[in-house]
């Protein structure tokens, strides 16, 4: 075939491949089409939403969470004025539509909601921490959990009011005002 060939002129042999490609493609036997069946295609990545459980498994968390957040002594004062069911909804959002989800977070920018509230970086650590041990008690797979925190830890810089200090259980100043409660649903 190779001696065939190389009397063929360069065009022709273009030619003969365009031909060749076009009746292999009538007759539905292009080499393409048989690796395509015997590889099919990979699925499309699964959202981090939906590797962790989608929203139901994303509300449980932030409910345990939220528990734990409240009795830790190292960050519960910056809470104390908050409505925790505010405070619920907001971060199912925000995780929800952080991860992927269907969700839309509409709560106030991270700089608004913690302007004046004078969290550490300590307090945003022991915050954090809290959010690993609920995560390891979902059994959280570390993958999904370092790609949430990663997600989430872009908004330090908006939290964290008073930088290098380690201190944790600062008393809210009193000129930090909390967002408004939740209208009661009926």
């Amino acid at each position: 075939m190779q001696k065939r060939l190389g009397f063929i002129p360069a065009a022709g042999f273009l030619t003969l491949l365009v031909l060749s490609a076009a009746c292999a493609k009538k007759e539905g036997a292009t080499a393409d089409s048989a690796a395509a069946v015997a590889t099919p295609p990979a699925p499309p990545a699964r959202s981090l939403f939906d590797r962790l459980g989608g929203q139901p498994a994303i509300t449980a968390v932030i409910d345990s969470f939220v528990a734990i957040v409240a009795k830790d002594a190292r960050i519960n004062k910056k809470f104390a004025r908050s409505d925790v069911g505010r405070v619920k909804k907001m971060l199912v959002d925000q995780v929800c539509a952080q991860t992927g989800g269907p969700c839309t977070y509409s709560g106030r920018s991270m700089k608004d909601a913690h302007r004046d509230m004078g969290v550490t970086e300590g307090e945003f650590n022991a915050l954090v921490e809290d959010l690993v041990t609920t995560l390891t008690a979902f059994n959280v797979p570390k993958p999904e959990q370092d790609e949430l925190l990663t997600a989430l830890g872009t908004m330090k810089p908006d939290i964290v009011e008073v930088a290098g200090s380690q201190a944790t259980g600062t008393p809210l100043p009193k000129t930090f005002s909390p967002a408004p409660a939740l209208p009661k649903q009926e």
